[in-house]
Parts: C-alpha cells; sequence; structure tokens
C-alpha cells in the first residue's frame, strides 16, 4: 500500500472514530442533545487528532539511518577534516587557535 493509500485509511478511520464518539456521546450522556453531541463531537475531534498525529509519525518517518562502523571517516583536500564520535573541540585553520 503506497503513502496515498495509507493517508487516505487514516482519515477514513479518523472520520469514522469521529462519528462514533458522537453516537455514543449522543446514547451515553445524560445531559440535553446539544451538549451530548457537542461532548462526542469534541472527544472525537480529539482522537482524531491523536490518530493524525500517531499516523503522521508512522508514515512520514523515513528508515533510521545507518550508522557508520568506527573508523572509516575519510577526508581529501588540503584542508579537509574528518571525524568520527568527536566529543571535543575541533581546530581547524593556519594557526590552530580558538577565539571566543
Amino acid at each position: 500500500m503506497g503513502r496515498t493509500g495509507r493517508w487516505l485509511l487514516v482519515i477514513v478511520g479518523s472520520l469514522v472514530v469521529f462519528g462514533l464518539c458522537v453516537l455514543l456521546g449522543d446514547l451515553l450522556l445524560p445531559w440535553d442533545q446539544s451538549t451530548r453531541i457537542g461532548t462526542g463531537a469534541g472527544a472525537g475531534a480529539v482522537i482524531g487528532g491523536v490518530l493524525g498525529a500517531w499516523a503522521s509519525s508512522l508514515i512520514g518517518s523515513s528508515a533510521p539511518p545507518t550508522a557508520t562502523t568506527p573508523g572509516t571517516s575519510t577526508a581529501s583536500g588540503e584542508r579537509a577534516v574528518a571525524t568520527q564520535d568527536n566529543s571535543g573541540v575541533i581546530i581547524t585553520g593556519d594557526n590552530g587557535t580558538v577565539q571566543r
């Protein structure tokens, strides 16, 4: 299933959840009808939004970056620098002084 198909499925699922929340709010809550429907619609909107955010994190994410193997950083050129897992200051240039 492609990306468009997944998003279409999420949209349809969100609409079904929204409608189900409105229906359940109308049937189960003890207030007058307009308040029951409004409460169900609010709950449905929140749940649909959470569903959309969750789906966005799944559908929109790409594959995790591949980790480089230790010791494979390379650089070429006169002033090239290659680092891997650097935890300190890298100084490049002609005189090697750090100015702050």
